[in-house]
Parts: C-alpha cells; sequence; structure tokens
C-alpha cells in the first residue's frame, strides 16, 4: 500500500506535470497544424487535471474529508447536467421548426439535463427493487454520455476561443468575406455588416503596411427569401464604404460554408493561393475545419458579434461541427454503450 505522504505528492506534482506537457503539446500542435480539435482537447484534459486533483486531494484529507467530497460530488453532477442538457440542445437544434423558440428550447433542455444529472446521485433505497438493476445501467449511462458530452463542448469551446488569437494577420492579397442572411430580402444584417466592417478594416491595414489593396471577394447566393445575391449586397455596402470596385469579386452559387470556401477559389483563377477570410467569431473556427478539408493554405479573420446571438450561433456551429466530424461521434456512442453494459455487470 502506498504510504499518504506518497499519495499527496503525486496528488501534488502529477497534475502540474501533466498540465505542462498538455500546454506543450498544444503549442506545437497549434504550431503544426491550427485547425485541429486536439489542440484544445491537450489543454480541457490538462486543465482538468490540474483542477480536479487538488479537489480529490481535499477529499482525501481526514479533516476535510466530507467538505472535500461535497465539492467533488457537487462539480461532476453540475457537470454532468450541462453535459446532458447539452445533448438534448443538440438534438433540439436539428430540428428547424424549434430554432425560433431558442429561449423555451435551451430553458427545457437545462431543466431535463439537470434533472437527468440528479439520478445518479440518488441512493438505491429510493428505487423499488425491481428497478434497482436497471436503474444502475440507467445512471451508468447517464454519466458516461455527461462525460463525454462535457469533454467535447469544452474542447470546442476552447478551439473556438484560441483559433483566432494564435496568429498575426499576414495581410494576404485574398480576402473571403462569408456571406450570411440578408434583412429584408437585400439588406445586410448587423452579423453581416460586422464581417463585412471587418474585411475593410483588415484590407486598410494591408494598404498601409506594403501599398497594395487585397482583392475581395464576396461569397454567397440567393436565398429563397432574398432578392439579390448576398455577394452583390456586400459588394454595393463596400462600394459605398470608399472600396474600389476594380478590387471587388463576386461568388454567387454558394448555399453554404462549404461551397462559400469551394467556389469563392474558383473566382480566384489561381492554382494554390494563400487567402484569408472572414466571418463571425463563433464561426471562424469550424470554417478554418472546412478550409483544411479543402486543403486551403488559409487562415481565418473573427468579425465580432452581439452578445445577443453570440450564445445561438455557438450552439449551432457546435451542433454543424458534431456533425462534421459525426464518425468519432457514434464510434464514442458505441464505446459508451459497450461500457453502460460491461461496467454495472463487472461490480455485480
Amino acid at each position: 500500500m502506498f504510504s499518504l505522504t506518497q499519495v499527496t505528492n503525486f496528488l501534488i506534482y502529477f497534475p502540474g506535470t501533466t498540465f505542462i506537457l498538455a500546454v506543450t503539446l498544444a503549442i506545437l500542435g497549434y504550431r503544426k497544424e491550427p485547425r485541429r480539435l486536439l489542440n484544445a482537447w491537450f489543454l480541457v484534459v490538462g486543465a482538468t487535471i490540474l483542477l480536479g486533483m487538488p479537489i480529490i486531494l481535499l477529499a482525501s484529507l481526514s479533516d476535510t474529508h466530507q467538505i472535500g467530497w461535497l465539492i467533488l460530488s457537487g462539480l461532476a453532477t453540475f457537470a454532468l447536467g450541462i453535459g446532458l442538457a447539452d445533448w438534448l440542445m443538440l438534438g433540439a437544434w436539428h430540428f428547424n421548426g424549434l430554432h425560433q423558440h431558442f429561449r423555451i428550447v435551451t430553458l427545457i433542455s437545462i431543466l431535463l439535463g439537470f434533472g437527468l444529472a440528479i439520478l445518479p446521485t440518488l441512493r438505491a433505497a429510493i428505487w423499488p427493487i425491481n428497478l434497482i438493476t436497471p436503474m444502475r445501467y440507467v445512471n451508468t449511462g447517464l454519466i458516461l454520455l455527461g462525460s463525454y458530452m462535457v469533454i467535447t463542448i469544452l474542447d470546442f469551446l476552447v478551439a473556438t476561443w484560441t483559433y483566432p488569437r494564435h496568429h498575426e494577420l499576414n495581410g494576404e492579397h485574398y480576402l473571403i468575406i462569408l456571406g450570411s442572411g440578408l434583412r429584408n430580402g437585400n439588406q445586410l444584417s448587423k452579423l453581416l455588416q460586422a464581417r463585412v466592417d471587418k474585411a475593410l478594416a483588415v484590407a486598410k491595414a494591408s494598404h498601409q503596411k506594403d501599398g497594395s489593396w487585397p482583392v475581395l471577394i464576396m461569397s454567397g447566393g440567393q436565398g429563397v427569401d432574398e432578392t439579390v445575391t448576398e455577394a452583390s449586397a456586400m459588394a454595393e455596402y463596400a462600394k459605398q464604404s470608399g472600396y474600389l470596385n476594380e478590387n471587388i469579386r463576386l461568388e454567387e452559387k454558394s448555399t453554404s460554408t462549404f461551397e462559400n470556401l469551394q467556389y469563392a477559389i474558383d473566382v480566384i483563377h489561381e492554382p494554390h493561393p494563400t487567402i484569408e477570410f472572414v466571418t463571425s467569431n463563433f464561426h471562424v473556427f469550424r470554417a478554418s475545419v472546412l478550409a483544411a478539408n479543402l486543403k486551403l493554405t488559409s487562415q481565418g479573420i473573427a468579425a465580432p458579434t452581439g452578445s445577443h446571438y453570440y450564445l445561438r450561433g455557438l450552439i449551432r456551429e457546435y451542433a454543424a461541427l458534431t456533425w462534421l466530424h459525426r464518425v468519432r461521434h457514434w464510434v464514442a456512442l458505441a464505446l459508451i454503450i459497450i461500457l453502460t453494459i460491461v461496467i454495472p455487470w463487472f461490480y455485480g
């Protein structure tokens, strides 16, 4: 058996060493390829161990045993509730009809998520004898599902926050502005206007740096409720802001982020161009992943977004990124199902 001193030293030095290693791997990953979720995963795991181990140490000390385990149990239940609520919101987000009821769907998801998170904390004695065994499997599945969701959502949030901050702008010759829906059929929404304004600011800074104006590529087709293409509306706004028409090109076929980037490259007519693209801050990481899938040498630039739309945008982006990486999530879910069956059986 290990002595208390050995256990204490392990719980003190192991998290610090692991965190340093995780940060090192994340930095090396960002330098090699910043458009990977694995980089953020290193940071999430390192930070979880760094913060979690001291709580376990607190729970292990005899004089603070009860307080430590109460803190640990409370944090675990809170994390589980967040994770299960995320699963519910993720499922709801794939039904277009629910998008207009965003607030009520979010509230219901949170209430149900935390309601389910309480189940594993309840004593087996409260359940009828014929439900004790099934609830062991249910509780195991809930804990595994919630824990996995917490890791993936933290991974996404860290990647979304860190990606726009890890590099300096290079002032590339081609600057793509990714489209979004128009207001009243032909006017820029505040979201889309922020993207164009950011592109114009970057173009001005590039001109001051080397004396040349980047080519702005307005990318966006025409939606069913729009009277003009998003690209033409953005171009008109840029020209009214004083940008030269000769330095503006239009891509008017795309209907998705992937097509924004794919068709914009066709407009450039140059093999293997290095580009920058502008989109909303919550959207820039997923767009960068799609650019990597297209094997583009690119970097994303984040335009600011109002706080009233930011949360909704994050949920939409997380749902889309989850679907983009659906194979790995199906594998993870299959493993969770297996563990849900094996763990209660193994411990009898």
